[in-house]
């Protein structure tokens, strides 16, 4: 694992923007995996500036989510809404490279089984963004004594449920769907933002290096490609 530290949050966006564009340039249509919440919203902004100077290089780029809570679709609050916003719409995504979850299904298991054949079929993952948990979480990979390896619904811890993206919304979903942990560690690279407030436990715990499911994000060190970027 490679560890940056900045004191800069718009260096620590500059930097991880740097290495998702390195990737672009070997792959155009890399597949992206898109993690949500505050901290890659500076990779985020940093590429919707660079489509503005240069939107030929995302024509091909594909994007499916981490995660979404379930009984949110489209609405404010919801994992579509802020991709749509901070990655869909500024980098011109068509709804073909596209790849989401539909939280409002009448058979959650079989959306379940609908994302991971497209992930079987679309994937690997080419480069994976993903941020640290509160309680050391990676989407809704909750703490547990058994990690689930594929898309999966999950019950949402406490901690969760009061998620800061939750906190405009009129609706409080209690479960969610998610990508599993085999599924993140099958990815050729992995991007893991480390910011924000109240997460001294979880950093404490990811950077003992002990790997236990108690502690999702741990597993990363099993990973041979991961750049964590950490904001000190």
């Amino acid at each position: 694992m490679r560890i940056h530290r900045f004191t800069d949050i718009m260096k620590m966006g500059q930097h991880a923007t740097s290495i998702f564009l390195d990737e672009l340039t070997i792959k155009p249509n890399l597949l992206l995996c898109a993690a949500t919440g505050s901290s890659p919203l500076p990779i985020y902004q940093r590429l919707s500036m660079e489509a503005k100077k240069n939107p030929v290089q995302f024509e091909q780029l594909r994007i499916i989510p981490l995660d979404e809570w379930i009984g949110l679709s489209g609405v404010e609050g919801s994992c579509r809404a802020y991709l749509e916003e901070q990655l869909l719409r500024p980098l011109k995504i068509p709804s073909s490279q596209y790849f989401a979850f539909k939280p409002l299904a009448g058979n959650l298991e079989e959306e379940c089984f609908r994302i991971q054949a497209i992930l079987d079929k679309q994937g690997p993952i080419d480069l994976c963004v993903l941020g640290l948990g509160r309680n050391g979480h990676l989407g809704l990979n909750e703490p547990s004594d058994i990690l689930k390896p594929h898309c999966h619904i999950a019950d949402l811890t406490l901690e969760s449920q009061q998620h800061q993206m939750l906190k405009g919304s009129s609706q409080k979903p209690t479960r969610g769907i998610t990508l599993g942990m085999e599924d993140i560690l099958a990815s050729k690279r992995i991007i893991l933002l480390i910011s924000g407030a109240g997460k001294e436990e979880a950093k404490k715990q990811f950077f003992s290096q002990v790997i236990h499911p108690r502690c999702p994000a741990s597993y990363l060190w099993k990973h041979n490609n991961v750049d964590c970027l950490v904001l000190d």
